[in-house]
C-alpha cells in the first residue's frame, strides 16, 4: 500500500514539473518563435531590427509586429490633401481579447470595446505616416 501512494505522489510531482516546464520554458519560447525570422537583425547596439526597416509596432497595443503582418485600418479622403484614418488594431489586439490590453497613446486609457484609434494618413512617394489623434473614447465629438 505505502509503494502505490510513494508512486503516486512521484507522478503527482513528475506532472506538476511538466506543466511548469510548459508554462515557464515553453510557452513563451513558442511565442517569440515567430520573430525568430531571417529579417530580423541585430544591430550594432544589440536592438533587433527588420532588415532595411525598424521593426514595427502597433499603435494599438505596442506588440512588435511580425513580417508580413497587417494592422487593420480603414482610410477615408477629406476635403483637404490630408486623408483621416481609423485603426482597429493588429492580428494580437484584433478582434479583442484580454490578452493585449488596446491603449489609446494620446489619453493612455484602455480603447472601448469595439473602438478604434483616430489618426491623420500622410502618404508620399516612398513614405507613409500616421499621426495618431487619439481614440474613439477622448475622440468622441
Amino acid at each position: 500500500m505505502d509503494d502505490l501512494i510513494f508512486a503516486t505522489v512521484l507522478a503527482s510531482i513528475g506532472a506538476l514539473l511538466l506543466w511548469l516546464f510548459w508554462a515557464v520554458v515553453y510557452r513563451p519560447h513558442a511565442e517569440r518563435r515567430e520573430r525568430t525570422n531571417p529579417r530580423f537583425v541585430s544591430d550594432s547596439r544589440g536592438e533587433v531590427k527588420e532588415k532595411g526597416v525598424g521593426v514595427r509596432t502597433c499603435p494599438v497595443c505596442g506588440e512588435k509586429l511580425t513580417p508580413g503582418a497587417l494592422v487593420k485600418s480603414k482610410v477615408f479622403k477629406s476635403t483637404s490633401s490630408d486623408k483621416v484614418m481609423q485603426i482597429y488594431g493588429c492580428p494580437y489586439c484584433w478582434p479583442e481579447n484580454s490578452e493585449y490590453r488596446r491603449v489609446c497613446p494620446v489619453c493612455e486609457k484602455v480603447v472601448p470595446r469595439g473602438g478604434y484609434l483616430l489618426a491623420r494618413y500622410f502618404e508620399k512617394p516612398g513614405h507613409r505616416h500616421v499621426h495618431v489623434l487619439g481614440c474613439s473614447g477622448c475622440r468622441r465629438g
